[in-house]
């Protein structure tokens, strides 16, 4: 599904990639509104590719910009995810992802898009895109907006439809994330490996304090929250931190499809809104 190849019936006429120049430029007459996907490739536990983070992105996009009929950009598949160096991940520096996302948003904006939403199915790439689109703004005028596509941010959205309340459903590789592969990548899911697991507190940590979310930042001591720059196996085992055991693709389609309806809501509100970039050339040319 990120493969930008992959032919969509009801979504081809939306995607840029598969767009041929004069289509772009009908389409912005249309919208000035356009969708930018992002994920990562890092190791998601035993039982789910590698991808998922970008799987999950490409969807909640793809979607939503259906149900709102806005186009989308290529998905970025690589994030920023140095915290999770098992075999398999590949990640950016900070730097290089927030330079590449950065040029594509001027990229956009040069051809007279106005209005970016940067999607990320990857928590983590959420400060660098933070830096990426304010620095848009300053330098093009543009509207640009950060969006979590994400079953961290989204989990409060949709505890009705979750199980393991208290098992933290909406981090790596937990009941939101396996239920969404489930739905969109099911011959992937390694079903035979899945179990459940939840952060341990580091040994070495001051006596009082607690690894209770799967974050690679977050901790307590002594109930009062602290952030320290964890490392995924610092923490888990196998980079499972939920129960995967209460997955399933109905409780999947249940949880995504209340997220694109979210998104594309947002996306149809933004397509009414009055809005000029102010600077559309591209900063280099080589």
């Amino acid at each position: 599904m990120p493969n930008t190849t992959i032919k969509d019936p009801k979504g081809s006429a939306l995607k840029l990639f598969d767009m041929a120049w004069p289509d772009v430029v009908e389409m912005i007459k249309k919208t000035d509104v356009v969708v930018v996907p992002t994920g990562s490739v890092e190791h998601h536990g035993p039982h789910l590719p590698c991808g998922f983070d970008s799987y999950a992105g490409y969807h909640v996009c793809m979607e939503a910009c259906k149900k709102a009929n806005v186009p989308m950009a290529p998905l970025q598949p690589f994030g920023y995810s140095p915290f999770h160096m098992r075999p398999g991940t590949l990640t950016l520096s900070s730097k290089t992802y927030i330079a590449v996302m950065y040029d594509i948003g001027r990229s956009l904006i040069f051809h007279g898009f106005n209005k970016l939403v940067f999607v990320t199915g990857h928590t983590s790439n959420l400060p660098s895109i933070d830096f990426v689109i304010r620095s848009l703004r300053y330098d093009t005028g543009a509207m640009a907006f950060s969006y979590a596509g994400d079953s961290e941010t989204f989990a409060p959205h949709c505890m009705d439809l979750i199980e393991g309340k208290d098992q933290l459903p909406g981090w790596h590789s937990g009941e939101i994330e396996t239920s969404g592969a489930m739905l969109f990548i099911p011959e992937l899911v390694r079903k035979e490996r899945m179990e459940k697991q939840l952060p341990f507190t580091p040994a070495w940590l001051p006596e009082g304090s607690k690894k209770i979310s799967g974050s690679g930042h977050e901790m307590k001591f002594k109930e009062y929250p602290v952030r320290f720059p964890f490392e995924n196996q610092e923490y888990t085992k196998t980079g499972v931190a939920g129960n995967p055991m209460l997955a399933s693709a109905e409780k999947g389609k249940k949880i995504y499809d209340r997220m694109t309806d979210l998104l594309a809501e947002f996306l149809v509100g933004l397509k009414k809104t009055e809005w000029k970039a102010t600077n559309r050339e591209f900063p280099e040319r080589w």
